[in-house]
C-alpha cells in the first residue's frame, strides 16, 4: 500500500466563494502591512520585522491564489471565470494599493541600505528583498511624485484590464469554416467524425455536398492545413483564420501604446529596457546583438528549406495538372509560397522520407504517452508517481473537471519522503486556455518551524478530443510539446526553496525554459520512443475492431512503433528545424520592435503591417493575400507576461543545446548526472540571482550561445 501524502489535495472553491476568499487573502495582507507600519521605523527596521512578515503571509495564501488564478484557465464555467474576473481586479487593485505606499518604500530601503546587516543575509534572502524593491521602483518611487505615481498605478491597472479582455476574447472564440466533404478531400475519417454537420447548400443529396463545420479550435486548422488536398481549401481555412479575433486589433494597439508611454513616464527608454530588468538578459542591447545573429546565421538555412517545400509543392501542383502559379517568376526557389501550404508540403515531404505523422501517431495515444514519460522521469530522478483515487464525493472539492487525474509523487529512494502532486489536464474543451502549459497550484516553501509545504502543479494542455472510434492520437511534434511541458511540471515539483516567490520556474522565462527545452531531446531517441509507444488498438477491444474494418486484409498492427520508423523519424529530425526557429525569431523580433518604439512614433506605428513585413522577411512566405488578418490578435504570449520575452525560447535553445550536447549526450540516463542536475539547477528554482552564472557552474565553462546554430549548420551540411 503506498504511504498516504502529509498534506491533502488542494481543495477547489465554488464561484460563490472565489471572490469573498479573495478579499480575506487581501485582508490578510493588508493586517499584516499596517502592523509592521504601526510598529516599525526607517531606524528600527529590519529584514526580519519588515521583509518577513510580509514573506510568511505571501507563502500561506500563495496556494489558494494559484488555485482562483487555475480557474481563468481550466474551469469550463464562464460563471466561474467571471468570478476570478472580478477577484483578480480586486487583487491587482490590491497590489497598486501596496505599492503605491511610500511609507513602506522607505522601510525596505531603509532595510536594504544597512549593508552590514544586508550582507550577512542568506544569498535567497537578498534576492527577495531585492526583489521587493524592484517592484517598488518600478511602480515609480524615487522618480514620481505623489500624484504622478497614482496616476501611473491607474494606468497600469487599466493596462491590465485590457490584456485581460484580450486573453478572455481569445479563450471564448468559437468561430470556424463550413466545408463541403469534397473540399475537405484528403482529412482523415476520424477527423471529419469530430466536427459537426451543418445544413446542406441545397446543390442536391449527393454524399459530397454535405458540409462539416470546421472549428478553429480543437486542432481544426491544423488538421485542414495539414491534410486538405485543395490548396483552395488551405487557404479558405488560413485565411478565415487569420481574420478571426479582429476585436483584438484596438487592444492590442491600444496596450503597447500605454506600454511605450508608461515606460517614458518612468524614464526608461522603451517598455523593452523596462522589461528586460526583469530578465536574465540585462539589457536590450545584448537582446537585439543575439537576434540579428541568429537572423544573419540561421535565414540562409531557413531559405533552403522554403525551396525544399517549393519544389515540392510545384511537383505536386504538375501532377494534379494544375497551373504553378503563373509561370517561372513564382516557380523561383523560395518566392511566392503561401503560408497555407506550409503545413501540407512539410507533410508530403516527410511522407517522401516515409515518415507518416497519422502512422506514427496511432502509437502514442495522449493517456499512454503520457503516463510513460512519468516512468523516465522515474528511472533518471528516482521518483514514484501514485495515480491518486479520490472519492466521488469529494470530486467537486479538488478536481475542476471530470476528466482531470493526480498523482502523488514520491522519493522512491525513501518512501516516506513526498514531493507533491502532479495533476494531468490534457484535452481541449469549451472555454478551456488553448494552448499547453504547465501551472502551479502549490509552490513549495519553508514554513516558520522549518517544515516544508510540498507543491502541487497541474499539466494543462488543449490536445484535441478522441474521436468516436478511437482515443486521442499524438503527432511527434505533439510527443515533443507534451515532454516540453511535463519538463516545467518535475521542475515546479523538485524546486526546493526557502521561499514561494522563487519556486520551480517562477523565475525569468528566457532561463525557465531552458530546462525542458534540453528534455526535448530524448524525443529523438530510439529507445526512448519505443519505450513511450503502445498501438492505440492494443487498449481497446472495439479500436482494433474498427481498425480492421478500415484496413481489410491487412495483419493487425505491430503493438509499438516499428524501429525503422524510428530511424527515419531520428534521421530526419533536424527537418525544417530552421524554419522552426525562424519563425520564433520573426516573433521575437516584432516583440522587440513593438516594444523599442518610442512614444513619439508609437501612435503612427502600424502594427499589423509590421507584423506580415517581418514574418515575409524572416520566415520567407508570401503574405500578400492575408496582410489585412490579425495573425498578432490571437497571439496570446505577448500579453500574457511574455512581453519582450518571446525570444526566451531561443535564448533557451541555445542553453538547452549546449547543456545536452556537453553533458547528457553521452549517457542520457546517467543517474550520477541527473543528481547533480537536479541539485545544481532544478532545485533552485529561482532562488539565483545570477542565473547565467549558475548554469556555468554546473557546466564548469562558460555558456556557448551559439550551440543552436552550430547544430542546425552542421546538420544542413550533412544533408
Amino acid at each position: 500500500m503506498s504511504p498516504v501524502p502529509p498534506q491533502p489535495l488542494p481543495r477547489v472553491p465554488t464561484t460563490e466563494e472565489i471572490v469573498p476568499a479573495m478579499q480575506r487573502i487581501i485582508d490578510e495582507f493588508n493586517i499584516v502591512r499596517a502592523q509592521i507600519l504601526d510598529t516599525t521605523t526607517p531606524a528600527t527596521a529590519t529584514f526580519d520585522n519588515t521583509m518577513i512578515p510580509l514573506a510568511h503571509v505571501e507563502d500561506a495564501v500563495q496556494g489558494e491564489i494559484a488555485m482562483i488564478d487555475m480557474l481563468q484557465y481550466g474551469s469550463p464555467s464562464l460563471a466561474t471565470q467571471d468570478a476570478f474576473n472580478v477577484a483578480q481586479k480586486l487583487y491587482n487593485d490590491a497590489r497598486a494599493s501596496w505599492t503605491a505606499d511610500a511609507a513602506f518604500f522607505s522601510l525596505l530601503q531603509a532595510v536594504r541600505t544597512k549593508e552590514q546587516d544586508f550582507n550577512a543575509l542568506d544569498p535567497e534572502s537578498q534576492h527577495l528583498l531585492d526583489r521587493e524593491l524592484l517592484d517598488y521602483h518600478q511602480a515609480g518611487h524615487g522618480v514620481l511624485s505623489p500624484t504622478d505615481l497614482e496616476i501611473y498605478l491607474r494606468r497600469r491597472s487599466e493596462i491590465t484590464e485590457l490584456e485581460r479582455q484580450f486573453q478572455q476574447n481569445l479563450a471564448r472564440e468559437d468561430g470556424g469554416v463550413k466545408f463541403t466533404l469534397e473540399e475537405l478531400d484528403g482529412v482523415p475519417r476520424e477527423e471529419l467524425a469530430k466536427w459537426r454537420d451543418c445544413d446542406n447548400d441545397g446543390s442536391g443529396e449527393d454524399e459530397n455536398s454535405k458540409r462539416k463545420f470546421v472549428p478553429f479550435a480543437n486542432g481544426g486548422t491544423m488538421t485542414v492545413l495539414t491534410n486538405a488536398n485543395r490548396s483552395e481549401t488551405r487557404k479558405k481555412m488560413f485565411l478565415a483564420d487569420s481574420h478571426k479575433l479582429g476585436e483584438n486589433k484596438p487592444l492590442f494597439e491600444e496596450i503597447i501604446r500605454r506600454r511605450a508611454k508608461q515606460a517614458r513616464f518612468l524614464e526608461y527608454p522603451s517598455h523593452a529596457d523596462f522589461r528586460i530588468k526583469r530578465r536574465m538578459v540585462k539589457t536590450t542591447a545584448w537582446l537585439r546583438g543575439f537576434l540579428d545573429q541568429l537572423k544573419e546565421k540561421l535565414c540562409p538555412l531557413g531559405r533552403d528549406e522554403v525551396g525544399v517545400l517549393q519544389r515540392r509543392r510545384v511537383e505536386d501542383l504538375r501532377a494534379r495538372g494544375q497551373d504553378t502559379d503563373n509561370g517561372s517568376a513564382d516557380q523561383r526557389v523560395g518566392n511566392g509560397f503561401p503560408p497555407w501550404d506550409k503545413r501540407y508540403y512539410e507533410k508530403l515531404v516527410q511522407q517522401d522520407f516515409e515518415i507518416d505523422q497519422l502512422h506514427i501517431s496511432e502509437f502514442f495515444p495522449l493517456e499512454q504517452t503520457a503516463t510513460g514519460m512519468l516512468g523516465i522521469f522515474a528511472k533518471v530522478l528516482d521518483l514514484r508517481f501514485e495515480p491518486v483515487s479520490v472519492p466521488t464525493d469529494d470530486l467537486k472539492d479538488v478536481i475542476w473537471y471530470d476528466n482531470v487525474r493526480v498523482f502523488s509523487v514520491w522519493n522512491s529512494t525513501n518512501d516516506d519522503e513526498t514531493i507533491g502532486y502532479l495533476y494531468f489536464d490534457l484535452l481541449w474543451r469549451e472555454n478551456k486556455y488553448r494552448g499547453n502549459q504547465s501551472v502551479n497550484l502549490q509552490c513549495g516553501y519553508e514554513k516558520p518551524d522549518r517544515s516544508r509545504q510540498y507543491p502541487a502543479t497541474i499539466l494543462m494542455c488543449s490536445f484535441p478530443t478522441s474521436t468516436p472510434t478511437s482515443c486521442t492520437l499524438l503527432k511527434h511534434h505533439q510527443v515533443v510539446t507534451l515532454f516540453h511541458e511535463m519538463g516545467h511540471g518535475i521542475h515546479d515539483l523538485l524546486a526546493r526553496t526557502k521561499y514561494t516567490r522563487f519556486h520551480g520556474y517562477r523565475l525569468p522565462p528566457d532561463f525557465g525554459e531552458m530546462p525542458s527545452m534540453m528534455l526535448e531531446n530524448w524525443c529523438w531517441m530510439k529507445d526512448v520512443l519505443q519505450d513511450l509507444s503502445c498501438h492505440y488498438t492494443t487498449l481497446d477491444e472495439t479500436y482494433l475492431s474498427e481498425w480492421r474494418k478500415q484496413n481489410p486484409g491487412k495483419a493487425d498492427p505491430p503493438t509499438t512503433i516499428p524501429g525503422e520508423l524510428v530511424d527515419n523519424i531520428i534521421r530526419h529530425r533536424h527537418f525544417n528545424q530552421s524554419l522552426y526557429y525562424l519563425h520564433i525569431l520573426s516573433i521575437s523580433l516584432f516583440d522587440l520592435q513593438i516594444h523599442t518604439t518610442n512614444t513619439d512614433d508609437i501612435d503612427h506605428l502600424d502594427v499589423q503591417k509590421l507584423w506580415y513585413d517581418i514574418r515575409g522577411e524572416i520566415e520567407f512566405m508570401d503574405y500578400s493575400e492575408c496582410r489585412d488578418g490579425y495573425g498578432f490578435g490571437t497571439f496570446s504570449h505577448l500579453t500574457a507576461g511574455y512581453d519582450v520575452c518571446y525570444y526566451a525560447y531561443l535564448c533557451c535553445a541555445a542553453m538547452a543545446q549546449d547543456v545536452f550536447t556537453s553533458v547528457f549526450a553521452a549517457d542520457p540516463f546517467d543517474k550520477e548526472i541527473w543528481d547533480r542536475y537536479r541539485r545544481a539547477i532544478l532545485q533552485s528554482g529561482g532562488s539565483k540571482q545570477d542565473l547565467l552564472g549558475m548554469l556555468e557552474d554546473f557546466l564548469g565553462r562558460p555558456v556557448n550561445m551559439n550551440a543552436l546554430v552550430e547544430t542546425l549548420t552542421r546538420a544542413a551540411s550533412e544533408q
